[in-house]
């Protein structure tokens, strides 16, 4: 790995668990705002900086009042893998039409934390995925 990329995957994930802190009341819980999940959109040029995503996602789910295995294993790398993902539906769309890896990356962040929520019993599944994918919608492909 160069140092560049490290350099970028640290930089990548210093702001993301800052942004998540930062904007702590809405950026944890059943339904949850995360300005911080904009910064995906660099995946789609670097698939590395899926590891910074995932890197960050684990430092600012510590400051969560639900922290546990879920949202510190769990979330990371879900959030890695549908990077990795939508990075390589945005190679075969020829890097064109980027809302569609966003939108793919978005439900896919949507499914996960429905999953790990209806896990412990907060809320149906298909309601949690509606608002969660719902606002990684608005801020990854608006």
């Amino acid at each position: 790995m160069s140092t560049k990329n490290v350099v970028l995957i640290s930089i990548v994930a210093a702001l993301y668990a800052v942004l998540t802190v930062a904007l702590a009341p809405i950026s944890y819980g059943a339904i949850q705002f995360r300005i911080s999940e904009i910064l995906k959109i660099f995946v789609l040029f670097n698939p590395m900086l899926a590891i910074g995503i995932g890197i960050g996602t684990f430092i600012g789910n510590m400051a969560s009042p639900f922290a546990g295995p879920w949202d510190l294993i769990w979330m990371p790398l879900t959030d890695m893998a549908g990077g990795v993902l939508a990075w390589f539906i945005f190679r075969m769309l020829r890097e064109k039409w980027a809302a569609i890896p966003m939108a793919v990356y978005a439900l896919t962040t949507g499914a996960a934390v429905a999953v790990m929520l209806k896990f412990f019993g907060v809320g149906g599944f298909w309601f949690l995925f509606a608002t969660i994918s719902a606002s990684e919608l608005i801020v990854l492909v608006a």
